[in-house]
């Protein structure tokens, strides 16, 4: 594309992703920040349209949830070519899209009910040729009663949904054994989560880091890392004498 004819949000948008991808030491191809922003402006020409992530979301909002998304790259060993990895609530495909477009191919599965979200991410995966996506088009508590997603996924991940302590349990079910759960957090949530460590780990999800995005992002947002410790299903071993 010729840079004297791109438009403000694609050029606002490459300069906060390079930003951002040096900060994490995080190689930014051009082909690649090329493909995030048709996926960004055709997000904002159908938010105009349908209300996908709010109508006063303007220019400057579409570059945070973007820059907000692709933090988890800062965590190494999350996304791999064989790795399984699920967007619960992903909404308009954030952050599963933003993190495919920059760190794919990997099977991703995205989650959404909401029936105009989930027309879009269909029409984004076709035209821009997504084909190692696919789209569950319901919720993440009946998909944790199928069997056919019960221990399938090394990462999960979920960015704006329900209370953080409730999206654990529900996605537990559906990682394998050493999956990890990457929660986008408040400093609340991000405390609650600690506070609860202890319950949670009774369930098979022990907390490993708690980090802050502040210097990636200039805003107080945490990624909370849980990582599975056992089969779904298997109760935690009881000591001698309990």
């Amino acid at each position: 594309m010729d840079e004297t004819n791109e438009a403000p949000l694609s050029s606002q948008l490459k300069d906060a992703l390079q930003k951002t991808c040096t900060r994490m030491g995080v190689f930014l191809e051009e082909e690649r920040a090329a493909a995030l922003c048709v996926y960004i402006d055709e997000l904002a020409r159908w938010n105009r349209a349908y209300n996908l992530v709010g109508r006063r979301v303007g220019t400057q909002g579409m570059i945070d949830l973007c820059v907000d998304a692709i933090t988890p790259l800062c965590i190494k060993g999350l996304f791999g070519e064989e790795k399984e990895v699920l967007d619960i609530g992903c909404g308009a495909g954030m952050p599963g899209i933003p993190l495919y477009i920059l760190a794919g191919p990997f099977p991703l599965t995205l989650v959404e009910p909401q029936r105009k979200k989930v027309t879009f991410l269909r029409h984004i995966r076709r035209k821009m040729g997504l084909e190692g996506i696919s789209i569950y088009p319901g919720r993440v508590e009946a998909m944790a009663r199928d069997d056919d997603h019960l221990n399938a996924y090394e990462t999960a991940m979920a960015r704006a949904v329900t209370d953080p302590l409730r999206l654990a349990r529900m996605a537990e079910p559906l990682l394998c054994e050493g999956g990890q759960l990457v929660l986008f957090a408040g400093e609340k949530d991000a405390g609650e989560i600690r506070r609860y460590g202890a319950s949670l780990e009774a369930k098979g999800l022990r907390v490993q880091a708690t980090r802050s995005t502040k210097r990636l992002t200039s805003r107080d947002c945490y990624l909370v890392q849980l990582v599975k410790t056992r089969p779904h299903g298997m109760r935690e071993a009881r000591s001698p004498g309990r």
